[in-house]
């Protein structure tokens, strides 16, 4: 098949074949988290003075074509790009194969050419395993250590060598084919680079540098993923420590009544247990599920599973360890009425007791942490009677810290106002 014009075919002086088999036909891979990935190639190719005839071999099995860019250096253009495919057979398909015709003003002698391209079938997520240190003297780990691992998944059917990987998550908005609309995600609005094969150690984790309001962390030089190793795991970090502190929280809604059925009886609510940390690494984490394991007479055991947040540098993140069996609460809405007042902006206001008790089963003291909603009825409340100190969490929200004895319980009762 003739597969441009006669009369141009005889302008052209080389035909350069670029062989799909060369080491590391990628030169930088972009991975999003929606199943999509951008390949950037580069090559060093003589051209001849006027059209020249260039086969590029390596695209991926399903390049999406409308998406092929082709960069060249000063006085060369391109002037025709043609697809076949007639190239390695993947899946029962064909691969295609980009035919481009660039025009050489500048000159015989070697020129660059880079295109890039988006493909399908390349995804990644992060995953963290958070081990908690023994107990202390309060009966709760003071420190962790977290392991930071990026899970890259190769459903391209394709063996890719790539001298350097960018895992991207963030706000982009993505065109698919057969999708009339745009497909956006929003993630971690940070760039993870990952470049390290085979065996790391303890001096080829994280390098960290800034491009933008990106984040790239550099973990070494050219990754393979073959075709029949659909995932590859790398290390974020290992073995971070981090101080933590263990929280014991009773969240309540402004309506909320632990009663039991028909309404006579209070049902006593676990309170959750929370760890909160501070990120110490040189680079904010990415999103992902974190994984907790406790010391059982030195054998880490599975506590909970939890989602971290993308996290900056030396932001706080929390996870929920799931909820306790020796700490209970109930809440109920003792009284709640509309009251006249002339100074209230709509002539009335609006008055709530609630009596809420924690109970604790175990043997040492804690500290609860009760999260109280309040109904408001204008845009102001006053809290005009509490047997404990408060503050003001937010608009709407505000907290109490009910320090609770050994097998016992402490009962928390306050008036709001709100007008």
């Amino acid at each position: 098949m003739m597969r441009y014009s006669l009369q141009l075919a005889t302008l052209m002086a080389a035909q350069l074949v670029l062989s799909a088999q060369s080491p590391c036909n990628t030169t930088h891979l972009t991975i999003f988290d929606a199943n999509l990935a951008e390949f950037l190639e580069e090559r060093t190719i003589d051209l001849q003075s006027g059209p020249n005839s260039v086969d590029w071999r390596s695209l991926m099995p399903q390049t999406l074509i409308r998406t092929i860019r082709v960069t060249a250096g000063d006085g060369i253009s391109v002037i025709r790009q043609d697809i076949t495919y007639e190239g390695p057979e993947v899946r029962t398909q064909k691969s295609p194969v980009l035919h481009l015709v660039p025009q050489n003003t500048a000159g015989p002698g070697p020129r660059k050419v880079q295109i890039d391209y988006l493909a399908p079938g390349l995804s990644w997520k992060a995953d963290y395993a958070l081990l908690l240190d023994s107990p202390g003297a309060n009966g709760a780990p003071g420190e962790m250590r977290l392991d930071g691992w990026l899970t890259v998944q190769n459903d391209t059917g394709a063996d890719i060598c790539a001298a350097a990987v960018d895992l991207v998550a963030g706000e982009v908005q993505l065109l698919f084919p057969g999708a009339g609309t745009p497909r956006s995600f929003t993630a971690n609005s940070q760039v993870y680079t990952a470049n390290a094969v085979g065996a790391v150690d303890a001096d080829a984790l994280a390098q960290v540098a800034s491009m933008s309001v990106f984040s790239r962390v550099q973990l070494g030089r050219n990754i393979s993923m073959a075709a029949n190793a659909v995932i590859g795991r790398f290390p974020l970090f290992q073995h971070l420590k981090l101080p933590v502190e263990e929280l014991n929280i009773f969240e309540n809604q402004a309506a909320a009544q632990t009663l039991g059925r028909g309404g006579f009886m209070l049902a006593p609510r676990s309170l959750e247990v929370r760890l909160v940390a501070r990120n110490r690494f040189k680079s904010p984490l990415p999103g992902g599920v974190v994984t907790i394991y406790s010391q059982d007479d030195g054998i880490p055991q599975v506590v909970g599973q939890d989602e971290i947040p993308l996290t900056p540098v030396a932001g706080d993140f929390s996870l929920t360890q799931g909820r306790s069996n020796l700490l209970q609460g109930t809440r109920r809405v003792v009284d709640r009425k509309t009251v006249p007042d002339p100074s209230a902006p709509n002539g009335n206001k609006l008055v709530t007791q609630v009596e809420t008790v924690i109970t604790n089963h175990g043997a040492r003291a804690v500290t609860a942490l009760v999260r109280e909603a309040v109904e408001t009825y204008g845009r102001e409340w006053t809290v005009i009677e509490s047997t404990h100190p408060h503050q003001k969490l937010g608009a709407r929200m505000m907290e109490f810290r009910l320090p609770v004895p050994a097998n016992a319980r402490v009962s928390l009762v306050y008036t709001v106002e709100s007008r």
